[in-house]
């Protein structure tokens, strides 16, 4: 199944405002983003500027996206836990703002705990870039 354009905008959209829950974007959610941005698509000047003028952004819509399918969702929770990994410090914001992405994608909570608990040592390094979206590009 390929992505369509509103979810390709949405997982990048919801990964900005994810990557921003502790009011602070670190150089490596940066890095991240724009990894992701540029597999979904997207040019180089649009993933800086989303990336560089995030919280001075009054049009991002900061609501939890609803993607086409559960799948799509559980991907964007898996590489959402990838991101907030990328931070030694696991904020409960996050927890919460994936907590509200599952909701309106009728994928109970669980799910993110299960998945926390296996990413429990992840680290993202250089050879680790895989992301589940992938399976969808």
């Amino acid at each position: 199944m390929q992505l369509n354009q509103l979810d390709k905008s949405n997982y990048f959209r919801a990964m900005l405002l994810l990557s921003g829950k502790d009011k602070k974007i670190s150089n490596e959610e940066r890095t991240f983003i724009d990894m992701l941005g540029q597999k979904l698509g997207f040019e180089e000047s649009f993933r800086r500027q989303a990336i560089n003028s995030f919280f001075e952004n009054d049009y991002i819509k900061n609501e939890p996206p609803q993607f086409s399918t559960p799948e799509i969702a559980k991907s964007f929770i898996r590489d959402g836990i990838k991101l907030i990994k990328t931070d030694p410090k696991l904020h409960q914001q996050e927890i919460d703002w994936l907590v509200k992405v599952a909701f309106v994608n009728g994928i109970d909570e669980t799910f993110i705990y299960d998945e926390l608990a296996k990413s429990e040592n992840l680290r993202l390094t250089e050879t680790e870039k895989q992301l589940e979206i992938d399976n969808y590009l």
